[in-house]
């Protein structure tokens, strides 16, 4: 079964508003994640029953994702942006493989002299459901591969960069984070059977240290890292397979 990659390179650290934008578009000329190449008639090739994608094909992003409800949450989100939660299926948002949910959103503000400066999030979190093992573990490397290339080339320098693997009943994961001169990333990637599950978090520095007082986010990079790579991930890798089994 022959599939084409289409996560651009700079989804997993630009972390730009044109990303949510361009998430908004329908992406319709985007082939369904699971299909095969479109024969002459304009058909494609069916799901096998049973595999992640004959049961998440037609998966709203945000309705799986619980609206980004847990990392709205741990990160203290007080307002969404203009686009709200963008969420798409298979097919028709900017990565046309996967069922996404993304937003921009803005953090816990510091206050002087009136007025507020909050921090700033974008948030993207998706499934990426296949027929087979091979093909999932065909597509983790690939996106792996693929981010790993995104941040050697794409010239920002980072700091605080941190390497690794995911905790929880991976196959397989990937876990990259690392700082600019104003912002963190959080890039994590993880593959079980036949379903690929990725978080992808930028978020600026927090207001309160950036003013030279104290921290006004209910998290510091030192605990949202594990969090991101141990519980979120992990967890959200169990609510998938569950609703697999009773549906979405």
């Amino acid at each position: 079964m022959t599939r084409n990659l289409t996560l651009i390179k700079s989804l997993a650290v630009a972390g730009a508003a044109g990303l949510l934008l361009a998430g908004c578009g329908g992406g319709g000329d985007t082939p369904p994640s699971g299909s095969t190449d479109a024969g002459a008639d304009g058909s494609t090739g069916g799901s096998t029953a049973g595999s992640s994608f004959s049961v998440m094909e037609d998966w709203e992003g945000c309705e799986a994702f619980d609206d980004l409800q847990p990392i709205q949450d741990y990160m203290g989100v007080v307002g969404l942006g203009s686009s709200g939660l963008v969420t798409s299926k298979i097919g028709a948002g900017l990565d046309g493989e996967a069922f996404t949910c993304e937003a921009m959103a803005d953090l816990a503000p510091y206050e002087d002299a009136g007025r507020e400066y909050p921090g700033n999030a974008t948030i993207t979190v998706g499934g990426v459901p296949w027929n087979s093992d091979d093909e999932a573990t065909e597509n983790f490397q690939s996106r792996v591969t693929q981010l790993k290339d995104s941040i050697e080339t794409d010239g920002t320098e980072r700091t605080n960069v941190q390497e690794g693997e995911l905790e929880g009943d991976w196959d397989e994961s990937y876990l990259y984070t690392g700082q600019d001169t104003t912002s963190w990333y959080i890039n994590a990637i993880g593959r079980k059977g036949d379903l690929v599950v990725y978080t992808f978090l930028y978020y600026t520095e927090d207001p309160g240290v950036m003013f030279g007082a104290d921290p006004t986010l209910p998290f510091t990079h030192e605990e949202i890292i594990p969090w991101v790579a141990n519980d979120y991930m992990s967890q959200t890798l169990t609510d998938l397979l569950a609703k697999k089994e009773s549906g979405l």
